[in-house]
């Protein structure tokens, strides 16, 4: 999630209930005055760095929100994802709409928010709330640059990712994003890095669900967590030579096991090499008992892209 603070920018709230005796209370305002630790209640422990959290958003067994010491930042340590107080609640209400995130904050004290009232409230949604979203054809050289970065093949990349302009707010100039489409016409985006965000923002458009690619007859299909393991390993096999399944988040393992349950081919499972790797590929090897967990080829490296950009350069 990513929430561009202009310092100039200030924004009205207008609470149906409310009259709220504050005028041009800006994000940045909102910011400095709460943190996350106002509205995630109580830590499960302390730790070296902050506080820890299980993620409100999905089923968090070992804890993994990490919370800095002022509590002003957090940090998905499972996914990546992190930002300020009010990417928190954007994240939690599962929208894009800064607006509301910034109205939700403003109308519950600290202590009386409960993220729980809303998990899945906006489940009926069939996208995000994106003032301006629309994909075009990979174009833009920040984002070559990124995949070359990465050691992905762009010749082969072409065929998997395009490209998606989009905005939060109406008139502010348009973000981009590599953009990989799922089975059912949403987009996982990953934008090039950058100061605030160095391994580049993971966001989706919805819906969310998995990406297939079942084009080679009598292939194996191999399964991934991200589009970039998929294209990475497809740049060290030197072409597409397999059939692939990707995640898009490990919440879908149960959608691809749905999807592979009548695969009569041999599967490979290469999901990360943590914990939420762990758990997603024991449940599929349960699911699916002619499945392979394929991860040790890469180990000690997280994934398969953390493998390919540690190969010495030819």
């Amino acid at each position: 999630m990513n929430i561009k603070t202009d310092k100039e920018r200030n924004i009205f709230f207008l609470p149906s209930k409310t009259i709220l005796i504050m005028d041009y209370i800006s994000i940045k305002q909102i910011k400095e005055q709460y943190t996350c630790l106002d509205f995630l209640g109580e830590p499960l422990k302390q730790t070296r760095h902050g506080w820890l959290y299980r993620v409100p958003w999905r089923e968090d067994i070992h804890p993994s929100l990490s919370v800095t010491a002022n509590g002003k930042g957090w940090n998905d340590l499972a996914s990546g994802e992190h930002g300020s107080v009010v990417d928190l609640v954007m994240r939690c209400l599962n929208t894009t709409d800064v607006r509301r995130a910034c109205e939700e904050i403003m109308r519950h004290a600290p202590g009386s928010f409960s993220f729980s009232q809303f998990q899945g409230s906006d489940e009926k949604e069939k996208e995000e709330t994106f003032t301006k979203f629309e994909v075009v054809k990979l174009q833009s050289k920040g984002l070559f640059a990124y995949l070359y970065h990465r050691k992905i093949n762009i010749p082969m990349a072409k065929q998997f990712l395009q490209e998606a302009h989009y905005s939060y707010i109406e008139g502010e100039s348009y973000l981009y994003a590599l953009a990989y489409a799922n089975d059912k016409g949403g987009y996982e985006l990953r934008s090039a890095p950058c100061k605030s965000y160095p391994n580049g923002r993971k966001i989706s458009a919805r819906p969310k669900t998995i990406t297939t690619h079942m084009s080679i007859p009598g292939a194996p299909v191999i399964v991934f967590e991200g589009f970039m393991d998929m294209l990475s390993c497809a740049t060290l096999s030197g072409g597409v030579k397999h059939n692939y399944v990707v995640l898009n988040s490990v919440s879908n393992k149960e959608s691809a096991i749905e999807f592979l349950r009548d695969f009569s081919g041999k599967i490979f499972l290469c999901l990360d090499n943590d914990e939420p790797g762990n758990i997603a590929t024991k449940a599929m090897l349960d699911a699916l008992p002619t499945a392979v967990d394929i991860r040790s080829r890469f180990a000690p490296h997280k994934d398969v892209n953390d493998y390919l950009c540690h190969l010495p350069s030819v």
